[in-house]
């Protein structure tokens, strides 16, 4: 398949490797990818804010650098950004073509399990790993059942990563509670977002994993400051850079 790689700037400016790592492990699974130029902030940050002007001038660039790009989907390392696109792209233009590009988009958990349907690796992975399970990928991208939900789970993220020989999965305590980065959360309501983060990284390393493993970028992003301050022995690794190594 032509993939169209949807990079945030998160991702961009501050975790290259999983943009990179992202492209290869697609690379390796046969499909082309591309990557539109032109692309934008998702406008999240403006969204969190109340800035919806400021929003629709950078999510309207953002959806431009999409429209009328030959692909089959557009992949996304990230779940919030991708939902933030999502929203808003439905927000401020109704249009078919941003309806074509909307329909496209698929973060990389979400496209590797019910799209490509990757059931086979080549390497091992002998770690524990404790995975982190965000709140925007379970709750609004259906990645995983949320624990306030009754009724029949599935956990594509544990299905997808339990096929990996070598590899033992655990969750830490409360496995799908918030860690704390929100966004500009994190800004406007720093010391509660910081005690958040801690408690996250502590009920991660109780585990005793050697790795947590997400699909947030920005979630990893704000467990990993806290885990270094912390001395915490624990280190964090995208899925992305997890399923590359094992490919």
């Amino acid at each position: 398949m032509k993939i169209a790689l949807f990079v945030p700037c998160l991702v961009n400016h501050m975790v290259p490797q999983v943009g990179i790592a992202t492209v290869e492990l697609l690379e390796k699974l046969g499909h082309e990818v591309i990557l539109p130029h032109g692309q934008t902030c998702c406008g999240q940050p403006m969204t969190n804010s109340g800035c919806y002007e400021d929003a629709k001038k950078t999510t309207l660039k953002l959806l431009n650098a999409f429209k009328g790009v030959d692909c089959d989907y557009i992949v996304c390392p990230a779940a919030s950004c991708l939902v933030a696109a999502k929203e808003n792209f439905h927000e401020f233009d109704c249009s078919p073509e941003a309806t074509a590009v909307i329909g496209k988009l698929k973060e990389l958990t979400e496209f590797l399990h019910d799209i490509h349907g990757l059931e086979r690796f080549n390497k091992p992975f002998n770690h524990k790993i404790s995975l982190q399970m965000s709140c925007h990928g379970i709750r609004m991208l259906d990645l995983a059942t949320p624990s306030e939900t009754k009724g029949k789970s599935y956990n594509k993220v544990e299905a997808l990563l339990s096929r990996i020989e070598g590899i033992d999965i655990v969750y830490p305590d409360r496995k799908d509670e918030c860690c704390g980065f929100g966004g500009t959360f994190a800004l406007d309501e720093g010391a509660v977002s910081g005690k958040m983060g801690k408690d996250k990284a502590q009920a991660h390393a109780d585990t005793g994993a050697a790795y947590v493993v997400g699909f947030d970028p920005s979630c990893l992003m704000h467990l990993d400051g806290v885990i270094r301050k912390q001395l915490h022995p624990i280190q964090t690794l995208h899925i992305a850079e997890l399923i590359n190594q094992a490919l």
